[in-house]
């Protein structure tokens, strides 16, 4: 199996004290960002079986760009393990439920994703990874999750940047 793990893109102003923060959407120019990016994913030829997002609106939003810019508008499904507060077990459990599928994006938020990154890979030890938002990481797995390999991590600017970059 192959898991992308995605941040969404750049969203409204956040104040994680604010009751309201968990309602942000993406701003004009994450959404613009994010089809650049499913345009680069379109372009390498990534497929998915399934694209599983947070439930919260900038991740749904970032999801539905990506899904309908690589031809599957109602491909996405949301997890409500990837929001905000769930710890990264709680998605390791779902991914183990899924481990029948060939490659799989899931669209969520920091530092959930980091921690579950470093989870897949090294069992849980804190492998100081930052996922930015819009970027993504490849892990691939030949057995069980916590020992998957980091294929790669790209950090948004540089999958604008990379244009012809195949997998």
């Amino acid at each position: 199996m192959d898991l992308y793990i995605q941040r969404h893109g750049k969203a409204g102003t956040s104040d994680h004290s604010d009751p309201g923060d968990g309602e942000r959407h993406l701003t004009r120019q994450g959404r613009e960002e994010i089809a650049e990016i499913g345009a680069w994913m379109r372009d390498q030829q990534m497929k998915f079986s399934m694209i599983a997002s947070s439930p919260l609106p900038r991740a749904e939003e970032t999801a539905s760009i990506v899904a309908r810019v690589l031809g599957a508008p109602h491909q996405v499904t949301s997890w409500d393990e990837l929001a905000i507060g769930y710890p990264p077990a709680a998605v390791l459990g779902k991914i183990r439920e899924i481990m029948h599928e060939n490659r799989v994006l899931l669209v969520g938020h920091e530092p959930q994703l980091s921690s579950l990154i470093s989870l897949l890979i090294s069992n849980g030890h804190d492998c100081g990874i930052i996922l930015k938002k819009g970027g993504i990481a490849r892990i691939r797995f030949s057995g069980e999750p916590g020992r998957g390999e980091l294929l790669w991590l790209l950090p948004p600017r540089l999958i604008r940047g990379l244009g012809g970059l195949k997998e």
